[in-house]
């Protein structure tokens, strides 16, 4: 609850002049996870928009919203990383297609470089090789809410089978577990941390949540327009 009220604190003295939460993106971020009767984290992507299934990765959840709302947006990283048919971004792929935006601009996407800079609708992917995983993609629900040493509190969607904090998974009975008698699992919303250079701004790492450890490495946003 600490954290919680801080981040609360923090947003009433942003006073910052923010832009309208709009978009068709994020209007199909929004219709999926208010419309779906039965979400899953998996590798496979599966959905059936008619019974409101929707299960999928990190990366297929992010592809498919670009699919259905962005062509534009969605074309340009098909082209750019040489995608063959009915494949999709790791989410290395994503973090170097967002970061190579600033210098080569690819239709239907914006460069987005500092955090103070992210908004609703936006894409962040970093590139974090495990035993398990290559990384992760979110996209942007709230506004960052700006922290001490670089570090911005932020709620996003993803799909995954680890919480962020006050994440909704916990208590949706749409959300199935990956394994019996595991975590809910699939498309969500919490709140993790994002992490900027305390001189330029820019974007360089992320927490999972306000409490975990800090993982400075490849990380970038993009915004998708068309």
């Amino acid at each position: 609850m600490l954290v919680w009220c801080i981040m609360c604190t923090i947003v009433i003295s942003w006073s910052a002049p923010l832009p309208p939460v709009d978009g068709p993106f994020f209007g199909e971020v929004i219709h999926e996870f208010k419309t779906m009767t039965l979400t899953r984290y998996q590798h496979k992507t599966e959905v059936d928009r008619a019974v409101g299934s929707y299960q999928y990765d990190c990366v297929g959840f992010v592809s498919y919203a670009l699919r259905q709302s962005a062509p534009q947006a969605w074309a340009s990283v098909v082209s750019v990383c040489s995608l063959p048919r009915g494949r999709i971004p790791s989410p290395p792929r994503y973090q170097t297609f967002f970061a190579g935006l600033a210098s080569t601009p690819q239709s239907g996407w914006q460069a987005i470089a500092k955090v103070s800079e992210l908004r609703p609708g936006d894409i962040v992917a970093w590139d974090q090789k495990t035993k398990t995983s290559l990384g992760h993609a979110v996209v942007i629900l709230g506004i960052p809410a700006p922290g001490t040493d670089g570090a911005w509190n932020v709620e996003v969607y993803d799909s995954t089978a680890a919480p962020h904090l006050d994440d909704s998974r916990a208590a949706d009975t749409r959300a199935q577990p990956m394994d019996p008698g595991g975590r809910h699992s699939g498309l969500g919303h919490g709140i993790m941390v994002l992490i900027a250079d305390p001189v330029s701004g820019v974007l360089i790492g992320h927490r999972w949540n306000p409490k975990a450890k800090t993982i400075i490495g490849p990380i970038a946003a993009g915004r998708p327009t068309s």
